[in-house]
């Protein structure tokens, strides 16, 4: 199906950009170049992927753009550090306030994995097969957003091609070049501007985000373990602390 629809997208653009009547350069808009460049990269990778894969990257990218990636650790930190501290005390069953409580996904399953009374290794696999999903969204989003930022240069050069084509075929009466000399130019500076300004930017910051995920996923596991082990308070904070206080995040590849 995303192979029909992709094909169907790469034929309409082409299509639309030879057929309409009334295209001219006005300023630096020129509808022909906007359907080209808007339409032709996206469906060149459903090509190779799925609706699913393209959908799920505008939302990680959406998800990229409003998280507060520090706040949350600041907020994961204290929620980890008080229920060690409430373990000891009372019991694993003090964990169902904080699960109660937590927002973050990864740490409300780590705390409900405890509940459940699972083992510390259960733990550390059911876990990072849930980081590893996670990293691996993450980045074949980024991938998605860098190819279509390489394919919408040369979408641009076709652009151009079959403009000087448009442009050729009317030489002999002039009056009638104006659209096709438009589509020439401006599909170019659509390409480069599309690719560098917009896909660009967007497959690093989600590639970013997924260095700061990582970070704090595995801030959430060790905490998480250390729960289970019944580490007291002042461990757990020293443990924090290594996270609480990074300037940078790891590399975002899979965890053993």
């Amino acid at each position: 199906m995303s192979l029909i629809i992709g094909l169907c997208g790469i034929v309409f653009s082409v299509w639309f950009v030879l057929t309409w009547p009334g295209a001219g350069f006005k300023g630096y808009f020129d509808l022909p170049s906007a359907v080209l460049l808007g339409v032709m990269p996206p469906s060149v990778m459903m090509l190779s992927h799925t609706i699913g894969d393209l959908l799920m990257g505008f939302r990680l990218l959406f998800s990229a753009m409003s998280s507060k990636q520090r706040r949350q650790q600041m907020e994961i930190i204290e929620a980890l550090t008080q229920a060690s501290a409430m373990v000891r005390s009372e019991g694993l069953g003090a964990l169902m306030k904080v699960k109660e409580r937590a927002k973050y996904e990864l740490l409300r399953d780590g705390l409900a994995l405890i509940l459940n009374d699972f083992k510390t290794e259960e733990i550390r696999h059911n876990l990072t097969a849930r980081i590893n999903a996670k990293q691996s969204h993450m980045q074949a989003a980024a991938n998605l957003f860098e190819n279509m930022s390489k394919i919408c240069p040369g979408v641009g050069m076709l652009g151009t091609l079959l403009g000087l084509i448009a442009m050729l075929a009317k030489m002999d009466d002039p009056t009638k070049i104006n659209s096709g000399l438009a589509l020439a130019m401006i599909t170019t500076l659509y390409g480069l501007l599309l690719g560098t300004v917009i896909y660009g930017p967007w497959s690093e910051k989600v590639a970013l985000e997924a260095e700061k995920g990582l970070e704090t996923d595995m801030l959430v596991l060790e905490g998480i373990l250390n729960i289970k082990g019944k580490k007291s308070s002042i461990h757990m904070k020293d443990i924090m602390k290594t996270y609480g206080g990074a300037k940078t995040a790891p590399n975002p590849q899979k965890i053993a």
